[in-house]
């Protein structure tokens, strides 16, 4: 059984890891260089007021005083968010506190994006538009139609705009240039389920697509990884014979130009995925497959440029080192109890691994040197490529907004009020 129910598990888990947690450039990209701290902002919410600080402590603005919403994002001199992960109504405000109201930007939104400046969302009738951030409403164009609303993903990335389409009655994940010229660029019969499925990697945009995306009672090899070319938008398939066992591959995550999965995974009496069996596998993009764990994996990320960070069924983190298309090293990172981790981008290359769990916050670098970042204080992390270090709400300290350096260095307070959630830190 599954594999709706797990997918959408894996959904919501990765929604409330990224708003809860930790957020890695969700919307915009990353920044061409890595900021200064002072460059950058941070944006939380306390008691129902949106505020935003420098990320070095100073500056601290009220943005919005009646405030509720999720999933914010940044255009321009605007947010955007909607008031519940539920809502289909996109709002904005000035990110600057001139006004005392957020306006409807747009109705029936399925799902929305940022990139360079621009705000880019797909509506209830398959239709996609974009609008310079500091736009009216009135002022967004259409660049693409005929999405398919069942399966509502859009992803914004070096000029091209990818999204699930009707072709002939059937879904395809395809592409289109992001101010909407030229033609429909397919890639493959199927859906990309969520932006948690796509890698952007250097050279390439690489996506797990499932091929059979409307199968809903059991687990059946229908998942296949293409590398996207980022200016044609021409895809290849790697594994089109030797497709990938859904649930593996939603139990599994991207690691360094390979995605892990775990094979022989299964789902237990409550329809969650029984991390005690099977074992952590990988498929590189040059179609090649390995044993990268002995056991099954909960959290996967990358780390440099040629190691993977995991947490395993035993909540235990390891790091390896893929080489040749094999494992060439194994390290034991010697923390326990550990369920989540993320990497850090500096000017594209992971520079750092964060690792959470109830006992601590730590950081990993490309040497793999554990550094304890936290005690048990912690409540809510977040990061963001190319903004240097780690935002936390301690909750030993009257919730209040925390900044420490990769390293464990230079911890500071950076606010005074009690913070209910981190929302947002932008590289400027």
């Amino acid at each position: 059984m599954k594999t709706r129910y797990t997918y959408v598990q894996r959904t919501i888990c990765t929604l409330l890891l990224f708003t809860l947690i930790a957020a890695v450039t969700l919307g915009g990209g990353t920044a061409a260089q890595a900021a200064s701290l002072g460059q950058s902002t941070v944006y939380y919410e306390s008691d129902g007021v949106l505020y935003k600080v420098s990320a070095d402590g100073s500056n601290t603005t009220e943005v919005l005083i009646d405030f509720q919403g999720v999933d914010l994002h940044a255009a321009g001199s605007y947010l955007y968010y909607t008031q519940t992960a539920s809502s289909t109504t996109l709002l904005r405000v000035p990110n600057d506190g001139s006004s005392d109201a957020a306006e409807t930007f747009a109705t029936d939104v399925l799902s929305y994006y940022t990139d360079n400046g621009f705000i880019y969302y797909l509506d209830a009738t398959g239709t996609i538009y974009r609008a310079n951030g500091n736009s009216d409403a009135s002022a967004v164009t259409k660049i693409a139609d005929k999405a398919d609303t069942d399966f509502p993903f859009l992803l914004v990335t070096k000029g091209r705009a990818y999204y699930n389409a009707l072709v002939n009655g059937n879904t395809w994940i395809v592409s289109k240039t992001s101010n909407g010229a030229g033609a429909v660029q397919r890639i493959a019969a199927g859906a990309v389920e969520g932006r948690y499925f796509t890698n952007q990697a250097k050279n390439e945009l690489q996506l797990m697509v499932n091929t059979d995306p409307y199968e809903e009672f059991y687990s059946t090899n229908a998942v296949v990884m293409y590398k996207v070319n980022y200016t044609t938008g021409k895809a290849t398939a790697v594994n089109p014979k030797a497709k990938l066992d859904v649930n593996a591959v939603y139990s599994g995550g991207w690691g360094n130009n390979l995605y892990v999965y775990n094979k022989g995974i299964v789902l237990d009496s409550n329809k969650d995925y029984n991390y005690a069996k099977g074992k952590a596998f990988a498929l590189t993009t040059s179609a090649k497959t390995l044993q990268l764990h002995n056991k099954s994996v909960r959290e996967v990320s990358a780390l440099g440029t040629d190691k993977v960070v995991l947490i395993d069924a035993d909540k235990k983190a390891y790091a390896k080192t893929v080489s040749g298309n094999k494992v060439t090293k194994s390290a034991n990172l010697n923390l326990t109890n550990v369920t989540y981790v993320a990497n850090q981008l500096t000017n594209g290359t992971s520079t750092a691994a964060y690792i959470s769990g109830n006992n601590g916050l730590y950081s990993v670098n490309t040497a793999l040197k554990v550094t304890k970042l936290t005690g048990d204080e912690w409540d809510t992390f977040h990061i963001r490529d190319d903004v240097a270090g780690l935002f936390y709400i301690n909750a030993k300290d009257q919730y209040r907004l925390y900044h420490v350096q990769t390293g464990g260095t230079g911890k500071k307070v950076m606010s005074d009020v009690f913070l209910d959630n981190i929302l947002l830190v932008t590289p400027y």
